[in-house]
């Protein structure tokens, strides 16, 4: 027997048909996307649902499955895309397609805040934790409601552009930086949210690393992306410094001897 669809307020009903709408996935069981998208908040808040069976439901459980999807999904893709690279190459792919970060990410691209029935006057529609856990939630969601074919096409979707690049195992500007810092200073390089700017769904962050006494800054759409271009651009201004300085030290201490 279906549950009842409870009534939700005018714009968030838009705003979760617009959802399905992104993701190519309409539900056949709209309560579950209702679940999907009730933060914890809203449990029991006076008014929130009109059909008060429906109050008790929130994302927790659907977000614990949907948590579980992702990492199988993922973790399958990226070992067949990358077969042949030792374990600790598919433990930092990975890492980087599921960690908060990314998750916050991919919530914020596809909007989910305006999807969410939150506590009013709480911010938690723009919170990071509450967007990814939304998330999590969501697949859990697609994955009962369409099984694991659909879950794993919209799942592949939403991470197309990450997983695209999965396969290219070259070591991304912070490893290398990571790298250069233990091997020169036999410590590594500290990163530092220096600003952030623009809207929830198009911000800019400042991040300045400092590796010994040098320090770098870049800007990037996500913070991630800031990392990755202050890292690089540290290694750009100073890596090819600190070698020639090696260099001369070294000439020296010959001469010396």
């Amino acid at each position: 027997m279906g549950r009842t669809k409870p009534e939700l307020p005018q714009h968030i009903l838009i705003a979760q048909k617009a959802l399905e709408d992104q993701i190519d996935y309409h539900f056949n069981d709209n309560t579950l996307l209702v679940e999907a998208m009730t933060h914890p908040s809203i449990t029991g808040a006076a008014g929130a649902l009109s059909d008060k069976s429906s109050n008790s439901v929130n994302n927790q459980r659907l977000e614990f499955l949907g948590d579980r999807v992702i990492n199988l999904i993922i973790a399958d893709t990226i070992f067949t895309q990358v077969a042949d690279e030792r374990e600790g190459v598919l433990t930092r792919l990975y890492h980087d397609c599921v960690d908060n970060v990314m998750m916050t990410e991919q919530a914020r691209a596809l909007s989910l805040g305006d999807a969410l029935l939150v506590q009013e006057n709480t911010g938690l529609a723009t919170n990071d934790k509450v967007l990814a856990d939304a998330l999590e939630a969501l697949i859990g969601a697609i994955w009962r409601d369409g099984g694991y074919d659909e879950a794993r096409r919209v799942v592949l979707s939403i991470w197309q552009d990450k997983l695209a690049n999965s396969h290219e195992v070259e070591k991304d500007a912070k490893s290398l930086l990571q790298e250069y810092g233990l091997k020169h200073f036999a410590h590594l390089p500290e990163y530092a949210v220096t600003d952030r700017k623009g809207p929830d769904h198009q911000p800019e962050f400042t991040v300045t690393v400092t590796l010994d006494q040098y320090s770098a800054e870049a800007k990037g759409g996500s913070r991630r992306l800031a990392e990755q271009h202050a890292a690089q651009a540290w290694l750009d201004q100073y890596a090819q410094k600190q070698q020639i300085k090696q260099k001369t030290h070294m000439l020296k201490k010959a001469k010396t001897k």
